[in-house]
């Protein structure tokens, strides 16, 4: 079949041009042909950065979708290539131009060991790491990048502490991009654990991508991304969070694999509207196997949910013990919430319609009840949207699913409840997601 596409007749009968000529094949024929049977062309390594294969008329869809991001193919020039290696440079007809790097096992079934696409720009790209001396520069960008929802805009402001979210995460990078020496763009990726279909999967969830309304549709989403590369050998995908409000990133993300058929609910409940007196009294490490034991039997059926253990609670309680740790916890004998008061760092500004107004909230990161534990699950969360101390959170945001536990307690307390999608490339959506219900860890959203 590449003899139907005369661009490939100057790639090399060589073990290496032979994957080339069957990979850019199935790009150009926008799928036909494919089939489950194709993930053989890759090492396992390389495999697991797609979705599972489900069946031959989804490959096709899938690779449909591949080519109608990337764009036509206009031009393929070779740069260089040997018997287990290639590098391309290719033009599409999106003006945008590639380098496609391939390269083959020496072995007999020579299986794609490497597939990389890196987009070539028409300025000097810098993408690092970020450092906590960024951190003004990282703030400035993201105020300059609004998220539009419909008819509202809304950005953040994190004062000093740019990388507070940061150090409640297990393993992050924040990375920085640069336009001609000029800082354009940042992005944060963390490596964890979700469970899947009852399968543990390490992933990378990228989030907090900001780039420059002026340098955007430049290619600056994927070459700040570049920091996760280092993920990628130890991860077996990727995901997303995008509200269904965004139009921007949905259009972004309309062609992205494994979008999941249930949403994730952020809801916002008023401290004003719903403080309560204090209830319960406040955890400590003795508490851990009494915690570990409501969270895990609560959260039991939801998709991405990992139980705990007492030394994975106690490791996320003390990993930054000035944000989150046993304190933050109220508990009572049939429940527990624990809320980190994220708006000590951080301030939400919205404007519509004209008007600004300011948010500081509490995050609700861990919560559960057990049986008949439903009042006092509500007087927790009453008791912290009193914000107790000097702290001065108006709103506290918690997280569920149209069918995880809890879900009608928490919806009769919220004010705002607001919509996400879920995408994970590389990690197939189980059927009965949307019964089992979805877990959202928010330190990762």
């Amino acid at each position: 079949m590449a003899a139907d596409f005369p661009l490939l007749k100057q790639i090399p009968d060589s073990p290496a041009g032979a994957q080339a000529k069957w990979y850019l094949t199935r790009m150009l024929a926008k799928g036909e042909g494919a089939s489950v049977a194709d993930k053989h062309h890759y090492t396992p390594e390389v495999a697991r950065r797609f979705a599972e294969p489900e069946s031959d008329e989804k490959e096709r869809v899938e690779w449909a979708a591949f080519a109608a991001r990337m764009g036509e193919i206009l031009k393929l020039e070779l740069e260089a290539y040997s018997d287990f290696s290639l590098v391309a440079r290719i033009e599409t007809s999106k003006n945008q131009g590639w380098r496609l790097k391939l390269e083959v096992e020496p072995e007999r079934d020579h299986r794609i060991s490497r597939l990389d696409w890196e987009r070539q720009f028409e300025f000097k790209l810098d993408v690092r790491d970020a450092t906590p001396a960024d951190a003004p520069i990282l703030a400035d960008i993201e105020r300059r990048c609004p998220i539009v929802l419909g008819d509202t805009k809304v950005y953040f402001e994190r004062g000093t502490d740019y990388f507070a979210f940061a150090r409640l995460m297990e393993e992050y990078v924040i990375g920085i991009a640069s336009v001609d020496g000029v800082p354009a763009a940042v992005t944060c990726g963390a490596k964890h654990t979700v469970r899947i279909a009852g399968v543990d999967h390490p992933i990378v969830t990228v989030i907090h991508l900001r780039v420059l309304p002026q340098h955007q549709r430049k290619g600056l989403w994927g070459a700040a991304n570049r920091v996760l590369d280092r993920f990628d050998d130890n991860t077996d995908g990727s995901n997303a969070y995008i509200s269904v409000n965004n139009a921007g990133m949905q259009h972004g993300f309309v062609n992205t694999p494994s979008k999941w058929n249930i949403t994730v609910l952020k809801m916002q409940l008023s401290a004003a509207k719903r403080a309560g007196s204090p209830l319960g009294r406040a955890a400590t490490s003795k508490d851990a196997a009494a915690i570990v034991a409501m969270l895990n039997t609560f959260h039991a059926r939801e998709e991405m949910y990992v139980p705990y253990t007492i030394d994975s609670l106690t490791a996320r309680l003390e990993r930054a013990p000035e944000l989150y740790s046993w304190g933050n916890i109220r508990m009572t004998p049939r429940a527990i919430v624990g809320m980190w008061p994220a708006g000590d760092s951080l301030c939400v500004v919205t404007d519509k319609d004209g008007e600004t107004t300011r948010s500081r909230r509490g995050v609700v990161l861990d919560y559960a009840f057990a049986s008949g534990g439903e009042e006092e699950f509500v007087g927790l969360l009453r008791s912290a949207c009193a914000s107790p101390g000097d702290r001065n959170i108006d709103a506290l945001s918690i997280f569920s699913s149209p069918a995880s536990p809890g879900i009608e307690v928490i919806r009769s307390l919220a004010d705002e409840v607001e919509e996400y999608n879920l995408w994970t490339p590389g990690l197939a959506v189980p059927s009965n997601a949307a019964e089992r219900g979805l877990y959202v860890d928010p330190i990762y959203f």
